[in-house]
């Protein structure tokens, strides 16, 4: 499992509560769980180190170790995700569009922001209503480069423009992403749609996009950004410029 870069420490912050919380990180983003060595490997520490950490970690809730050694996510962790996340106005401004955007594309939908120069965070998703799915991303953090998200939320993408990627953090999917803007006209989150790249063709990707557009203009215009009015119809395709 490839390591995705961390944010550098700052100056004067404390090293042992910096690898804990690089710990803690990596153990979120590992679905699966992930065992002593991937952790240490994935975070630069020696397993002594990362044992000891994500012992106190273990004990205080926010780590877990299952009878295969492997780590997951504590209790703690998982219910301080969930707070924060509900708390987030975002969240739930981006709640509907994600629904429509899923059973128009019947494809996963994403609402991301970048946390640093470096990385983006999912904030939610709305599975695709069919069989096969890609695998959920909620919660867990991707590179801001080489990703449709990642572009979008940099401002390589115009307000009316969409990008995409044939390959992404997971191989054989397929990205499409939108930036959302505020009302200073910055980028204040993008949303997504992914997808079984077997499955989706140019023109899935123009209609993703489409949708996405019409979606990003209307929580654009919900946050007071003037660029675009909010448009009548929100759930419909809308004809835009494709990038």
């Amino acid at each position: 499992m490839a390591a995705l870069p961390t944010a550098p420490h700052p100056a004067g912050s404390t090293r042992a509560v910096d690898r804990a919380l690089d710990l803690t990180v990596a153990v979120a983003e590992c679905a699966g769980g992930a065992s002593l060595s991937e952790l240490a490997r994935r975070t630069a520490l020696s397993a002594s180190t990362a044992l000891r950490l994500l012992t106190t970690l273990s004990a205080r809730g926010f780590v877990e170790r299952h009878e295969d050694g492997r780590y997951f996510a504590g209790a703690a962790l998982r219910g301080l995700a969930a707070t924060v996340s509900r708390t987030e106005p975002l969240y739930e401004l981006a709640g509907p569009h994600l629904e429509a955007l899923a059973q128009t594309t019947r494809e996963t939908s994403n609402l991301a922001i970048a946390i640093d120069a470096r990385r983006a965070l999912y904030l939610r998703q709305v599975a695709s209503p069919r069989l096969v799915q890609t695998v959920s991303w909620a919660g867990r953090t991707i590179p801001l480069s080489g990703t449709a998200i990642g572009a979008a939320l940099s401002g390589r993408v115009g307000c009316d423009e969409y990008t995409s990627t044939r390959r992404t953090v997971e191989p054989d999917v397929t990205a499409v992403a939108a930036p959302v803007f505020g009302a200073d006209g910055r980028i204040v989150c993008a949303i997504s749609v992914i997808a079984p790249t077997y499955r989706t063709s140019d023109e899935d990707v123009a209609s993703h996009g489409d949708a996405l557009l019409v979606h990003a203009t209307a929580m654009s215009a919900a946050l007071g950004w003037p660029g675009h009015a909010a448009p009548e119809e929100p759930l419909a395709a809308a004809s835009r410029r494709h990038r």
